[in-house]
C-alpha cells in the first residue's frame, strides 16, 4: 500500500466530499420521486404488486423505488409517467415540493380512496384539484 501525500491526498479528499454531497442531493430527489410515485399509484387505487405487473416488475422493485432507494433511469421514468398517465413534468417540477408535503398528499389520496361512494370520492378529488393542492 502506498500512502497519498501532499496535493494528490487533499485532491482525494476534496473528491469524495464532492461526490459524497452529490449522492445526498440525489438521494433527495430519488425520495421525492418516489414520494410523488407511491402518491400517484394510492391515487389509481393500485398496490405496488399490481403497479410492478404492469411495469413487468416485482413489487420489491416498485417498493425500493418508491423510499428512493433505487434511482429511476430515465428511460423508466418515461414508462412509469406513461403507465400512470402523467406527463414527466409530474415528477420533475414537483421536485421543489417539499417531502412533507408530498406525505401529506399521500395520506390525502389515501383517505379519499378508502371512500366508497365513487361520486363522493370523484367531487372531493375534483374539489381538491380546483383548490390547487396537489393529489
Amino acid at each position: 500500500m502506498f500512502k497519498t501525500t501532499g496535493l494528490w491526498s487533499n485532491d482525494v479528499k476534496r473528491g469524495r466530499a464532492r461526490k459524497r454531497g452529490r449522492r445526498q442531493l440525489d438521494r433527495a430527489l430519488d425520495e421525492r420521486i418516489g414520494a410523488l410515485l407511491k402518491q400517484r399509484r394510492i391515487q389509481l387505487g393500485w398496490s405496488q404488486q399490481g403497479l410492478g405487473s404492469k411495469l413487468g416488475l416485482t413489487f420489491q422493485q416498485i417498493q425500493k423505488y418508491e423510499k428512493g432507494n433505487n434511482q429511476l433511469s430515465v428511460a423508466r421514468l418515461l414508462q412509469v409517467c406513461d403507465t400512470l398517465d402523467v406527463g414527466i413534468a409530474y415528477f420533475l417540477d414537483a421536485s421543489s415540493v417539499p417531502l412533507e408535503a408530498a406525505r401529506i398528499d399521500y395520506e390525502t389520496a389515501r383517505t379519499i380512496n378508502k371512500i366508497g361512494n365513487e361520486r363522493v370520492k370523484d367531487r372531493m378529488s375534483t374539489r381538491l384539484n380546483s383548490s390547487h393542492i396537489p393529489l
